[in-house]
């Protein structure tokens, strides 16, 4: 690997792996479009993508044998879409691929892989198999379907340059890439929104400068269609917020309403939890923030509940936080303790919170 490609690397957070992976990964960071090099001749048959069969596994790159088809977080069956040869799956779509065909320092001939995944089809498998990745992070945000041939160009051309080597041709299979409706946006509504006069011409070289491709209709309505890279242009609201952006919001001018103002105290059963907390706060008591989680045993201890009756938490970041607590008695009595054994006199706490208790009228 080149010592510039290297350095860049380094410098976006990624360690030199070898000349193949880190030419896909330069690519991946400089171009947003993840791709993944197979080793060809560990490779049987053609290629094809599909979803998982049932009782599939797969070894991946990180050494995690996964099988594919299981169930999230909800616990409904998942399917997770594969790229596959004759013998079985050789790589999880969109995320990582397979160890037993990866590429080594003695790989003669490979196969390049870009490819467009729908977010919806990559959203939570990887958090299925505990463990991100950065392909992953991308494809669930989603990339640009109509970039995918370029980036694999460039790619080609980088792996050429460093390793030599001669170059086949592209198999472009173009099938259910997703377009982009037109999204309107008037004038006057932009006007209302933003606060400051606009033109149609002013408008329009905003549009222009983004790139847009729109047509002015019934004389204030601008009808654009996003280019395919704008994933967050959907509503009349984005394009409106894309026009201020432009505009420039220093140029907004800063006017505060107008309006009569009648100062009067709220009902006391409309008034908000704040003013309790700082009535207790007055009296020298310290507020406790606590998670919502707790340990089996203290709740059992505390509220006397059956293991059945207590709401467990599915995927728990450790154990003494393996239920929703019921109450808030059990994370203030920790405090107090904790404050005791670090030898505070006079400890005065409360906390304000969500507690979470059982709706025996639900059917899980």
């Amino acid at each position: 690997t080149p010592d510039w490609m290297i350095q860049r690397l380094c410098n976006a957070g990624q360690r030199s792996i070898s000349a193949l992976v880190d030419i896909s990964n330069y690519v991946m960071l400089e171009m947003g479009q993840p791709t993944h090099v197979f080793d060809i001749d560990k490779l049987t048959g053609a290629l094809s993508v599909r979803w998982a069969k049932p009782g599939e596994t797969l070894e991946l790159l990180n050494g995690q044998i996964v099988t594919l088809q299981g169930p999230d977080s909800a616990g409904k069956l998942q399917d997770a879409g594969v790229v596959a040869d004759q013998s079985g799956p050789v790589a999880l779509a969109g995320i990582m691929g397979g160890n037993h065909c990866a590429v080594t320092d003695d790989t003669q001939n490979i196969y390049v892989e870009a490819a467009y995944w729908q977010p919806s089809a990559i959203q939570g498998r990887a958090r299925r198999f505990n463990f991100s990745t950065d392909a992953a992070h991308r494809f669930e945000r989603g990339v640009d379907p109509q970039n995918t041939v370029n980036c694999l160009e460039y790619l080609t051309a980088l792996i050429v340059e460093v390793c030599g080597g001669q170059v086949g041709p592209i198999d472009d299979q173009v099938l259910d890439v997703p377009g982009r409706k037109p999204v309107s946006m008037r004038l006057a509504r932009a006007m209302k929104v933003i606060g400051i006069p606009l033109t149609k011409e002013i408008v329009a070289d905003v549009f222009k400068r983004l790139g847009f491709e729109f047509n002015l209709e019934a004389s204030d309505v601008f009808v654009v269609t996003p280019p395919s890279y704008r994933f967050d242009i959907e509503i009349e609201e984005d394009l409106i917020e894309e026009v201020a952006r432009m505009y420039g919001f220093e140029n907004i001018p800063d006017v505060p309403p107008v309006a009569a103002l009648k100062m009067s105290a709220k009902a006391e059963a409309k008034r908000g939890v704040h003013l309790l907390r700082q009535r207790l706060a007055i009296e020298g008591y310290q507020e406790a923030v606590n998670f919502g989680f707790t340990d089996l045993e203290s709740e059992q201890r505390l509220t006397g509940v059956t293991e059945k009756d207590v709401i467990a938490v599915l995927n728990p970041i450790a154990n003494q936080y393996g239920v929703m607590r019921s109450n808030l008695w059990g994370g203030l009595l920790n405090n107090l303790k904790s404050n005791l054994n670090r030898g505070a006199a006079r400890v005065r706490l409360f906390e304000a919170g969500r507690v979470f208790k059982r709706d025996l009228n639900v059917q899980e």
